[in-house]
Formats: C-alpha cells, structure tokens, sequence
C-alpha cells in the first residue's frame, strides 16, 4: 500500500463485541518485529488454515519491508502499542492484474469477537479504490466457521478443489472463493 495511500486510509478505532478496543491500521515497515511475534503466537494447528508461507521472524521482516508496495494492501489490528493481534492482506501480480488473493490470520484470544469481521470490512472498504475489481481466496473445508464468515463478507463459493501438500500439510477439500470489490 503507497504511503499515499495509508494517508487515504488511516488507522481507525473500533471497539469490538467483547467491548475491547482495536486499531485498524496499515501495516508499517517499522511494524518487523512485532510481526514477528505475531507470527510466532500462532499455533501449528491453527496454522494449517493459513499457509501461504511460514510464520517466522524472517517472513515478518519480509512483510513489514514490502508495507509501501504498489501491489498489495497489509492492514494489521493493533490492540496496544506494539502489538499485532491479527492481519489482512491482498495482493496482485502486477498494477494491470484484474484480480488479487486475499488472507487473514487472527490471534487466538481475539477469535469469535468481530475482529475478523473488522478487518475485512476494512479491507473491503479499501479495494473499492485500490488494486483489481476481483479479490480471490481460498479456504478449507474443514474451517466452516472461516467459510461462513466469508460467505457473509460477500465471498462467494466458485469451486471446490483440493489443496495440495503445502508447508508440511497433507492435500485437503478446500473452496476457492472470490468477491467483487467494485464493478
């Protein structure tokens, strides 16, 4: 996300339904090492459900190095100063791609609140002024609960496929998903 752009989206206040209070904001290129712990509070388990890399102090660095990109938006809800407790993201190919790949992890302790829903609403609000018109995802089958919050954020089902072995996970039944951002 360009500087100028995180200057047309900055952070904002939320308060969620458990009555804690958030910031939704973008990420920072300051924001490594606190990436980096997030990463390292998710567990292996909950892993399974968001691979597309590894969750390590490298990656984080990586990610917050790449926070002013052109081609992909990173938001991240901070619960206090320092501290990730979740993170968006879509990214494209290239500035003419007519479609992005959309993720979201979210720190146990910080599930079942709104905070998913809060930072897809962001996101949402987001991609109707930046990147391609088309936002895509993919998530298992096994995970109804992410399912079902994407169908409500306006993710339609378009296939059911199969994942295949990726970072140490056997292949499973996953959806492919996507949502029109603007027309």
């Amino acid at each position: 996300m360009t500087p100028q752009d995180q200057a047309r989206f900055p952070a904002v206040n939320l308060t969620l339904r458990s009555g804690e209070r958030i910031m939704i904001r973008p990420l920072r290129t300051s924001d490594a090492a606190a990436m980096g712990d997030f990463y390292e509070s998710v567990p292996r388990e909950d892993f399974r459900f968001y691979c597309p890399h590894e969750l390590t102090r490298d990656t984080a660095a990586r990610t917050a190095a790449g926070a002013d990109s052109p081609v992909g938006v990173v938001i991240v809800m901070a619960t206090t100063p320092g501290q990730i407790a979740g993170y968006a993201w879509y990214r494209w190919e290239k500035p003419e791609s007519p479609t992005s790949m959309f993720g979201i992890c979210v720190r146990r302790g910080w599930q079942d609140c709104g905070a998913g829903r809060a930072l897809i609403e962001r996101i949402k609000e987001v991609s109707r002024a930046i990147g391609p018109p088309l936002m895509t995802l993919t998530v298992q089958q096994a995970n109804p609960r992410a399912v079902a919050l994407y169908q409500k954020m306006g993710f339609s089902i378009v296939r059911s496929q199969v994942r295949p072995v990726q970072l140490g996970f056997p292949p499973e039944p996953e959806y492919a998903m996507e949502m029109r951002t603007r027309v």
